[in-house]
């Protein structure tokens, strides 16, 4: 029986595994929906990505700064955004009030004269639009500066694949010849 199982499961996972040898170079669009800012997405050949991204010369009051991007892979995500200031209250100081990254409210500290703030493990939808929304305030003179990475999160068919390895060594443990000493 296990014989017979062998070539089949090689079968299987020379086709799991070459499947995605053949995708086309990833698509990412960024935008974002202020002026006077970009986020810089930077593909790695292992599927990560890594983000960078800010706003200086922020105006004095309140702002809501929304970051916008379509990546073409299932990932995780994690981010960290960071301010700082000479003095508490004066013309560069910023305030964090809130900020979101698909709808997870990051945490950290808030207020203050450096603050920072972060998020990890947030899922990123394939194809779609993900964002990060920032608010704050702005004393005339702000600035902040973020960062973020993506990792893959395994595909369904290396879930299967693993499950079902685990099903096969389990199924050869139990089927496995077990020699009886009998004592006289």
């Amino acid at each position: 029986m296990i014989n017979k199982l062998l070539p089949a499961l090689g079968a299987i996972a020379a086709v799991v595994s070459f499947s995605g040898a053949a995708q086309a170079a990833p698509v990412i669009t960024t935008t974002t929906h202020y002026t006077g800012a970009n986020m810089n997405i930077a593909p790695a050949s292992d599927g990560t990505y890594s983000a960078d991204f800010g706003k200086s010369g922020i105006k004095a009051g309140n702002f809501e700064h929304i970051y916008s991007f379509t990546l073409p892979a299932y990932l995780t995500g994690s981010a960290s955004i960071n301010t700082s200031a000479v003095k508490l209250k004066a013309a560069n100081d910023l305030d964090l009030l809130s900020v979101t990254f698909n709808g997870v409210a990051l945490t950290g500290t808030y207020g203050g004269l450096n603050e920072a703030v972060f998020a990890n493990d947030v899922p990123i939808i394939a194809g779609k639009e993900n964002t990060i929304v920032i608010k704050g305030l702005s004393r005339g003179n702000g600035s902040y500066g973020a960062q973020a990475t993506f990792a893959p999160v395994p595909e369904p068919a290396s879930w299967a694949m693993m499950i079902g390895g685990f099903a096969f060594v389990g199924g050869a443990l139990r089927r496995r010849n077990t020699t009886r000493v009998a004592f006289a």
